[in-house]
């Protein structure tokens, strides 16, 4: 048992092939599991776009100001 433990989970990418076959095949079986996880995330996570789209326009803007248009690179 341990052996099948050990090739399915053995490294970070095979765990993660792992459950996103596993996942993959939730989905298909029941879809509105992801329709319902997906809406989940976006409501979690929406209070925290306005800010980070802030900040965001923020540190373009002073790296423009600094680096000039190009960002620092030399063209």
């Amino acid at each position: 048992m341990i052996e099948w433990v050990r090739f399915f989970l053995g490294t970070p990418r095979r765990l993660v092939t792992t459950l996103g076959v596993i996942g993959l095949i939730v989905v298909m079986i029941c879809p509105g599991l992801l329709r319902m996880g997906v809406e989940r995330l976006m409501a979690e996570l929406a209070p925290l776009l306005g800010p980070a789209i802030t900040l965001l326009i923020v540190f373009a803007g002073i790296r423009m100001i600094i680096f000039g248009r190009s960002g620092g690179r030399k063209n």
